[in-house]
C-alpha cells in the first residue's frame, strides 16, 4: 500500500486498541462519530494541566499567566497554519462543532426576510440552530434537494436569490460516504453575494485542508474526531467577515473596558475572534488540538488518504460480495471520504438485533459501528433510506478490522435463512 511504511505503529498511539472489553479486543469501526484518542495528545493535555494550570493573559499579567497565554497563542497559531488561515486572528477555539454553528446562526445579521439554504446532507448540528431561527421568524430555511446521495447543484444554482443570506454546505457526510465538491457551491454562493458556512468534521481529520484557497467564510470542525480530547474545536471566520457579525457570546475576556459616561455604561469590546471566546478557555484542549494535528501531519495526509482510500474501496468490495447489502453512494467516490455505509434489503434483518450480535457473537472480538440516521435525519427524510450501518475509519484502521466485521455480517444472514 503507498505510504504504508510511513504509518507509525498505532498500538502505542492509541492505547484503546490494546485494551479489551469482556475480554474481548477492540474492533473500532465507529471513527465518524468519535476517533479513539491519542496518547500524544492525552499527555499534551494532562501536562499542561499540570504544569500551568492557570488562567491566560487576558485577565491576569503575573508570570504564569502569562505562560499560559503564551502557549494558547501558539497553539492558535500552530492551527491557523495547519489548516491554511491567514492569520491565527480567524481561529475560534470552540467545545466542538455543534458549538460553533450554535454561534454562528446566533451572530449571523440576518435581515428581514432573509434566506438560509442548507445541503441535503447536514447534520443536526447545522440544521437545528437554523431551523430554531425559522421558527422564531427570523430565516426562511431552504433545503436543497438530494440527488445521487449529493446535494443537487443545478437545484441549488435556481435557489440562490437576493434573499439567500448565508449556505450552509458539509465537506464530506457522515451518513453516505465521499466526499462534497463544494468549492463550486461556495463559488456560487459568493457570486449571488451569500456567504457560506462549511461544516468540516468529518473531513479535516483524514484530509489536508486549506481554507483560504477553499474561500470558505466560515468552517467548523471538532478536535475528538481527530484523537484529540472531547471538549476542544475551531470556528474559523475570515476576517473580512467579522466587521459584519454581533458576537453571541460575551462575557469575561471579550471586554477592553467599562465605563460610566454621560449616566450610562459604556462597552468597548474586543476586536474579531477574541469577542468570541467568553470565560475561561479550553487551555489544555487547544494544546492538545494542536498535538494531534502534529501527529498527523507528521505521519503525512497523502499517506492517510492512501491507507484510508484503500480500506474504503476494500470494504466496498467485501460488503458487495454479500446478497442483500446494498452499499450506498457511488462507489468512485466513496474512495475520496473515509465511510462506507450500507443497507440490507432481506426483510428479516434487525439493524438492532444486529448491532447486539455484534457484541455477542465472536469470543474474541467486540466489533463496535453505528447504526440508525447518525443524527442526519435530512439526509435520511431526503433519501428512500430509513437507516443505515456505517462502517467509519480513521489512521489506526485496517482491513482486518473489515474482515473481522464481515464474518460477523455473513454469520448473521446465515441465521436469517
Amino acid at each position: 500500500m503507498p505510504g504504508k511504511k510511513n504509518i507509525p505503529p498505532l498500538k502505542k498511539e492509541f492505547p484503546a486498541l490494546s485494551r479489551k472489553i469482556s475480554k474481548k479486543a477492540i474492533i473500532y469501526l465507529d471513527s465518524a462519530c468519535t476517533a479513539l484518542k491519542m496518547k500524544s495528545a492525552a499527555r499534551e493535555q494532562s501536562d499542561f494541566l499540570l504544569k500551568f494550570g492557570g488562567c491566560a493573559g487576558k485577565r491576569s499579567v503575573h508570570l504564569l499567566s502569562r505562560e499560559v497565554e503564551a502557549e494558547f497563542c501558539a497553539a492558535r497559531k500552530a492551527i491557523a497554519l495547519f489548516i491554511g488561515a491567514k492569520s491565527p486572528e480567524e481561529i475560534v477555539f470552540t467545545s466542538g462543532t455543534t458549538e460553533a454553528l450554535n454561534i454562528a446562526a446566533a451572530s449571523f445579521p440576518f435581515k428581514k426576510g432573509a434566506e438560509v439554504i442548507l445541503s441535503p446532507l447536514e447534520h443536526n448540528s447545522v440544521f437545528l440552530p437554523f431551523y430554531r431561527l425559522s421558527k422564531l421568524g427570523k430565516i426562511k430555511l431552504r433545503i436543497i434537494p438530494l440527488k445521487d446521495f449529493k446535494p443537487d447543484f443545478s437545484a441549488y444554482k435556481k435557489m440562490l436569490n437576493a434573499k439567500t443570506a448565508l449556505v450552509c454546505v458539509t465537506r464530506a457526510s457522515n451518513v453516505f460516504g465521499g466526499a462534497v465538491d463544494i468549492k463550486k457551491f461556495i463559488n456560487a454562493a459568493h457570486k449571488n453575494g451569500a456567504k457560506v458556512f462549511v461544516d468540516a468534521a468529518q473531513y479535516i481529520p483524514t484530509h489536508k485542508e486549506n481554507v483560504s484557497g477553499l474561500n470558505a467564510d466560515m468552517l467548523a470542525f471538532s478536535g475528538h474526531k481527530m484523537g484529540a480530547p472531547f471538549g476542544i474545536g475551531v470556528l474559523y471566520i475570515k476576517k473580512s467577515l467579522f466587521k459584519s457579525l454581533n458576537s453571541s457570546k460575551l462575557g469575561g475576556g471579550t471586554v477592553k473596558e467599562i465605563a460610566y459616561k454621560g449616566g450610562s455604561y459604556k462597552v468597548d469590546f474586543f476586536k474579531n475572534n477574541a469577542v468570541y471566546e467568553a470565560g475561561i478557555q479550553n487551555y489544555s484542549g487547544a494544546a492538545a488540538l494542536r498535538k494531534s494535528f502534529e501527529v498527523l501531519n507528521k505521519i503525512g495526509y497523502q499517506n492517510i488518504r492512501a491507507r484510508i482510500q484503500e480500506i474504503v474501496q476494500y470494504a466496498c468490495a467485501k460488503l458487495s460480495s454479500f446478497e442483500k447489502i446494498r452499499v450506498l453512494g457511488n462507489r468512485a467516490e466513496l474512495k475520496n471520504g473515509s465511510i462506507v455505509s450500507f443497507i440490507c434489503e432481506n426483510p428479516r434483518f434487525s439493524i438492532v438485533d444486529f448491532n447486539i450480535f455484534l457484541n455477542e457473537y465472536s469470543s474474541k472480538h467486540f466489533v463496535a459501528v453505528r447504526c440508525g440516521r447518525h443524527c442526519a435525519d435530512l439526509a435520511v427524510l431526503n433519501s428512500d433510506i430509513k437507516s443505515t450501518i456505517r462502517l467509519s475509519f480513521f489512521i489506526y484502521s485496517s482491513k482486518r478490522d473489515i474482515d473481522v466485521f464481515c464474518v460477523a455480517l455473513g454469520a448473521y444472514l446465515k441465521s436469517l435463512s
